[in-house]
């Protein structure tokens, strides 16, 4: 009897163990499979976390009566840290977020009293990464970096579509600061699919 029920619970944990989905290891870009939004990707608590680590930053990201310029230094010196960590990746999902939720709300209200201000809030958020791949050589983070510009410029995300050929430009500079001949070629395919033309600098 004590080796019936003995099996039988090792049999019950094997199958809470097999129906417990794992979550990776937060050292990536971690909202490409999110859907349309950019609180969560399955059970993975993307945006729970970087509220954590960048509370006031988040805070006025995610505050629609919020206006004028973001306090990026926090994320930025995180995303440009060197040796990189788990806080240069939490930064590029950070970016990402802000980057998500500020063009959403821009495109949502084309000519609005917002629009502008948070098209140029998300465009200033887009230059971070693009300044921190050409810093830190780090393949991770490189390969994390293009996983985001990807996203964006998937048409995935609510309201990006039509902000998705912008980013062909931003990705096709990368290409001066690759000597990697695999990310090299990425670098080209995504430029193409996200409609190709010249290398535009964002700002600095």
């Amino acid at each position: 009897m004590r080796r019936t029920l003995r099996v039988a619970w090792l049999a019950g944990l094997a199958l809470a163990c097999a129906a417990v989905q794992p979550v990776a290891a937060p050292e990536r870009y971690r909202l490409a499979k999110s859907g349309e939004h950019w609180h969560a990707a399955g059970n993975d608590p993307v945006l729970e976390d970087v509220r954590l680590r960048y509370p006031e930053f988040m805070r006025k990201v995610l505050d629609p009566a919020e206006h004028g310029d973001l306090d990026i230094r926090p994320v930025r010196h995180d995303l440009e840290h060197v040796p990189v960590d788990r806080r240069n990746f939490d930064a590029l999902n950070a970016v990402a977020i802000s980057y998500f939720e500020l063009n959403h709300r821009a495109q949502a209200e084309p000519g609005g009293p917002g629009y502008f201000d948070n098209s140029f809030q998300a465009a200033k958020l887009l230059a971070l990464p693009w300044k921190a791949y050409g810093l830190v050589p780090d393949s991770a983070l490189r390969d994390a970096i293009l996983d985001f510009f990807a996203d964006a410029g998937s048409g995935e995300k609510l309201d990006s579509a039509s902000t998705a050929p912008r980013l062909a430009g931003i990705v096709a500079s990368l290409e001066a600061k690759e000597t990697d001949d695999g990310r090299l070629e990425r670098i080209r395919d995504l430029s193409r699919q996200l409609g190709g033309g010249g290398a535009l600098r964002p700002e600095d």
